[in-house]
């Protein structure tokens, strides 16, 4: 059982970082495409504006995909880590549960305030957020379940 939660948890978490991933290499296309008309703008802060708002987009979701795919490593590893070493292995449970717990966070405070006022209304739909929130849920409970079994 605690295995599936933790393979749930890193398989999730890894689709969740291949998708950002995705984003990141499409915004800085698009970037890249949209520089030659910012510097064409007749506004002194045009190819500034147009630029902070980019990299902050595109480091919010670098910063989301790091903590996806750390949470991705660490649930994939404890899930193959014998727990015959209690101490690493409890460590390691806990780490997972207080990664899963900002990962969570994180993406409430991603997705909800920082990009929609960077780009405006995201259009996240039910399936998305269900997603978003999966890998945080799977992520504390492979954790929570790997930390209670070093217990009993």
């Amino acid at each position: 059982m605690i295995i599936m939660l933790l393979m749930a948890g890193g398989i999730v978490n890894g689709v969740l970082c291949a998708i950002a991933g995705g984003v990141v290499l499409v915004g800085l296309v698009f970037f890249l495409i949209g520089l030659p008309e910012a510097k064409s703008s007749k506004t002194s802060g045009g190819v500034f504006r147009f630029t902070s708002t980019v990299f902050s987009t595109l480091l919010t979701l670098i910063v989301f995909m790091v903590i996806t795919y750390w949470n991705a490593r660490n649930g994939a590893s404890l899930a193959f880590t014998s727990s015959d070493q209690a101490d690493a292995y409890l460590n390691q449970a806990k780490n997972l549960v207080i990664w899963g717990a900002v990962q969570g966070a994180f993406s409430l405070l991603a997705f909800l305030w920082i990009l929609p006022r960077f780009i405006g209304h995201l259009g996240l739909g039910t399936k998305h957020k269900w997603g978003l929130a999966a890998g945080a849920v799977l992520t504390i409970a492979g954790g929570g379940a790997a930390w209670l079994s070093t217990i009993f």
